[in-house]
């Protein structure tokens, strides 16, 4: 039963040194203990009850999300420096700073408190190799992965501050009953779609012609550490980040929008730890880097893993079954080694769909006719910007030893039409309300 001694997510305020319930650490080592199976109702019973703010790393990161909010406030006037367009170098000289300050700095502290302090005694791996390689390699895609944030979030303050997009104003939420209830229902909301966009977005990654060309570089780290958790290929930056897509709704609050970036770069960190006793540990998504095709959601919605059965309950239960725990592969995670031709190749096709639309969004009245002529209208490029990374990479996998469009086992279906709903057409939508 949760109650106040779980405040935060830590145990009558301590916040290392701590396990979750389920643990039984005279019982197992790291790692081991079986994972409690969630179901909808236990899910639906914490939302209502607000577990999943107050008891749930969720208070803390929606604490560092106001604060940033209220000290860096918006400039939304017509002349200020997010209306100069959806691209601009003033606004990214003003905000990826900030982003970076705090990004960076929640995952530097994760990464001194566990492997220089030892404020924790349970590490998943005993004996584990520090590898300063691979701790660059991951702090360089989580450098990548700021930029384009504050790329996002150029656009949405741009799309505001031109009126192109209603949104719920400040003096709105806080002097009037319905702003003040929109302002709370979206507060308590945004961590809710957060878990579940994460399984269907994650669930479209392991598609494999994305995963061999895009997701394979976040499992890069088996063992994983907090820097791992933003270490991402730009690609699926793109469509992770496209979480934001209730922004699109009339009347939501910037807040809205910058509670969910918050929550987006710095809650990967603690849960790529790499230790199992602090506040935000999660031995569910570990187990996801160990064998890759299993418990595809956080924690909070593991349901979803019960439900479409990708629920994996302990390494004991993939031992019964005859599966071996994968090599680590974390050999991969520097950035010494020589990228691949195929890898560059995708990097740079991806990125000329996405630079596309920015090249025509920077000044529509110029170069969207010359775009025209080649058949390119604002839609056609705002689709190449949402679709065109997906197209991009399909190629690659009918490339010899390629083994088939449809997965059943790793992206049935259903998985790739809602995550692409997800992904994708929002990634489509603000790229268009941009012209």
């Amino acid at each position: 039963m949760v109650g106040i001694q779980d405040f935060a997510g830590g145990k009558n305020l301590h916040f290392f040194k701590v396990v979750p319930d389920y643990v039984q650490k005279d019982k197992y080592k790291a790692g081991w203990s079986p994972l409690p199976k969630p179901t909808a109702w236990t899910w639906i019973r914490n939302a209502l009850l607000l577990n999943h703010i107050w008891a749930s790393p969720n208070f803390i990161w929606g604490a560092i999300a106001l604060i940033f909010y209220l000290v860096f406030p918006y400039d939304l006037s017509p002349n200020g420096i997010s209306a100069q367009g959806p691209l601009s170098w003033a606004f990214f000289n003003d905000r990826f700073p900030k982003f970076f300050f705090v990004t960076m700095g929640y995952n530097v502290f994760w990464h001194v408190t566990l492997y220089y302090l030892n404020w924790a005694d349970r590490p998943f791996l005993p004996n584990r190799t520090y590898k300063f390689d691979k701790i660059f390699h991951n702090m360089f895609w989580n450098i990548t992965g700021i930029m384009i944030w504050t790329g996002f979030d150029n656009v949405f303050a741009y799309l505001w501050a031109s009126g192109k997009l209603p949104y719920l104003s400040d003096q709105e939420a806080f002097s009037t009953p319905i702003g003040m209830a929109k302002f709370i229902a979206g507060f308590i909301l945004v961590p809710l779609w957060r878990e579940g966009h994460f399984y269907f977005a994650h669930r479209l990654l392991h598609f494999k012609p994305l995963y061999a060309m895009v997701h394979s570089l976040h499992h890069r780290n088996q063992d994983i550490e907090p820097f791992a958790g933003l270490s991402m290929h730009p690609v699926e930056h793109l469509y992770y980040y496209a979480c934001i897509m209730p922004s699109l709704l009339p009347f939501a609050s910037p807040f809205h929008f910058l509670w969910n970036g918050i929550h987006l770069l710095i809650s990967p960190g603690a849960s790529h730890s790499g230790y199992e006793d602090h506040m935000q540990s999660d031995a569910f998504h570990y187990m996801h880097h160990r064998y890759f095709e299993c418990n595809y959601a956080g924690f909070g919605a593991a349901a979803l893993d019960v439900t479409f059965g990708t629920f994996v309950e302990s390494f004991g239960e993939k031992e019964k079954a005859g599966e071996k725990l994968r090599e680590f592969g974390d050999d991969k995670s520097t950035l010494r080694a020589i990228p691949s031709w195929d890898f560059l190749l995708y990097l740079f096709s991806s990125a000329a769909c996405v630079a596309a639309w920015a090249y025509a969004a920077v000044n529509p009245s110029v170069y969207l006719p010359i775009f025209a002529k080649y058949g390119l209208d604002a839609w056609k490029l705002s689709l190449l910007c949402g679709f065109g990374p997906v197209a991009c990479a399909l190629p690659f996998y009918f490339w010899p030893g390629g083994t088939g469009m449809f997965d059943r086992k790793n992206a049935p279906l259903i998985h790739l039409t809602i995550g692409t709903l997800v992904c994708a057409v929002p990634v489509v939508m603000a790229a268009y309300l941009c012209f």
